[in-house]
């Protein structure tokens, strides 16, 4: 049923059984929340002196179907795409829904009890969120004027990003509908996540240790510690003024995790993923235009891959976030984590160079250079158009130049062991991502780079494969800069 005719609302006991959890998070708070709540310990039983009310939205509002779609196997191991899930969600999915949440004390219970309870309510629905998926951002719930005393649970740090998105779109429950919901920030995240667990443990501790940070339903269910939140911004959801079509999105991503988590583990993969890539659909290649051929052979232009920035909040202060085009910061980035990892899960760690069979970053499983080109920035931020709509060309430097070659001797587009197929009925995931970044490259004259990461996925450098042709090709361009992981074999 895409239209549901039903409208939600959320139980009082609901609320009731997430503010007892926030509650025993502080194990002094418990016997005044039992005293206060009720409880059953076996046999005894003690009523509490609050009534939880069921929380209905201010206006109707029908619940509507939303989608989880898993790309874990696709995206990481390279085998075969996900199945989307459905889940129902209140109102669009989108936009924040207002609710009348009340609760209300039995006779004989003081004024300042129900303050008491009151004040946890708020705090509750705000650090826990309600229903399911909090850990993505959805059933957070906002009190106007609310200061509570605390606002992340006991132990969690926050950190919060300006982004700004351009892609060729992303979808939602409905196919035809372009939009970012909270399921992509997840899905980037935790992948990237998994990908680096994958360079120094085995896939078995890297899928543990990732199902232990960002929860799991399977085989067992698991809650994790990490919590991301997108804020849209104003505007949000924009069309580009020209064709090729293409789309924007701006607003923030708020990610909350155990301090030594986020500081540690996190940020620095974050700081990778925003050099290589973007975010959702298309997102392994930068925006460009690409060629499409109708069936009868004649070329329309379209929209590919995706852009991303971000900027990170310190002191009240958006500041560029990412890692200089320096091959020492690359490493001192990547070494500050494994220590980290080393530090926290010691008997995890392997010994040696790894290169699994799969999607992992590592110096010995992936190799990033920077690369000249395109020789100015494509895409015109301010005004959300195409520089030169006509020149499929232009929107391209040498990076996706190579991985676009397809001949004799370089058979990298639409190989399934290099460049990915999407058109051919069965899709194959890309072993290449390329940024783009508006950084001049002064020996090629340029006013752009683009940073490309080969993922190796078991191939060695110096063989026959593809993916090590392909590494040789990449380290030939003219001005290209070995930034991180692999080189190709000398001669």
């Amino acid at each position: 049923m895409p239209d549901l005719p039903l409208n939600g609302y959320i139980p009082g006991s609901s609320i009731r059984g997430i503010v007892r959890a926030w509650a025993k998070q502080q194990p002094e708070r418990i016997p005044k929340m039992e005293a206060l709540l009720g409880f059953q310990k076996g046999t005894v039983i003690s009523a509490g002196k609050i009534q939880f009310l069921d929380a209905w939205p201010l206006e109707p509002t029908r619940l509507s179907l939303d989608i989880v779609n898993p790309q874990q196997n696709f995206q990481v191991f390279h085998q075969g795409q996900g199945t989307p899930l459905s889940l129902y969600t209140l109102g669009d999915g989108q936009r924040p829904v207002d609710f009348l949440v009340a609760i209300q004390g039995v006779p004989g219970t003081t004024e300042e009890e129900v303050d008491e309870v009151w004040s946890w309510v708020q705090q509750a629905l705000k650090v826990l969120g309600i229903g399911g998926r909090t850990a993505s951002g959805y059933g957070r719930i906002l009190v106007p004027d609310h200061k509570g005393s605390r606002q992340l649970s006991e132990g969690i740090s926050s950190i919060l990003f300006r982004f700004r998105l351009s892609s060729q779109g992303n979808a939602g429950p409905d196919m035809k509908t372009l939009e970012l919901r909270p399921s992509h920030w997840r899905g980037w995240l935790r992948s990237w996540a998994l990908r680096f667990f994958l360079g120094v443990m085995s896939q078995e501790n890297a899928e543990k240790t990732a199902s232990e940070l960002f929860g799991t339903l399977e085989p067992k269910s698991q809650k994790g510690c990490i919590r991301l939140e997108m804020i849209q911004g104003d505007p949000w959801a924009r069309k580009s003024k020209n064709f090729p079509t293409f789309y924007s999105w701006q607003g923030e991503l708020r990610i909350e995790a155990p301090k030594e988590i986020l500081m540690g583990i996190l940020l620095p993969i974050v700081r990778v993923a925003v050099m290589t890539g973007g975010v959702g659909r298309g997102w392994r290649r930068p925006l460009h235009i690409f060629m499409m051929e109708r069936r009868d052979n004649s070329p329309v232009p379209a929209a590919r891959g995706s852009h991303l920035t971000l900027d990170i909040k310190i002191k009240g202060e958006y500041r560029v976030f990412g890692i200089p085009l320096e091959p020492e910061k690359w490493r001192q980035v990547y070494e500050e984590w494994y220590q980290k990892v080393g530090q926290i899960w010691p008997e995890r760690l392997l010994s040696g160079s790894q290169n699994p069979n799969c999607e992992a970053f590592s110096p010995s499983s992936c190799a990033v250079f920077a690369v000249p080109g395109p020789e100015q920035d494509p895409v015109n931020a301010s005004d959300l158009s195409w520089v030169d709509p006509n020149d499929a060309e232009s929107t391209r430097g040498d990076g996706m130049g190579l991985v676009y070659q397809q001949d004799q001797r370089r058979n990298y587009k639409r190989n399934p062991d290099l460049g990915g197929d999407a058109a051919r009925g069965s899709a194959h995931c890309s072993w290449v991502t390329i940024r783009r970044h508006k950084i001049k490259h002064k020996q090629a004259g340029t006013q752009c780079q683009e940073v490309v990461c080969l993922f190796m996925g078991g191939v060695q450098a110096g063989c026959q494969h593809v993916r090590s042709q392909f590494l040789d090709d990449l380290s030939r361009i003219q001005g290209s800069l070995h930034l991180f992981g692999l080189k190709p074999e000398q001669p």
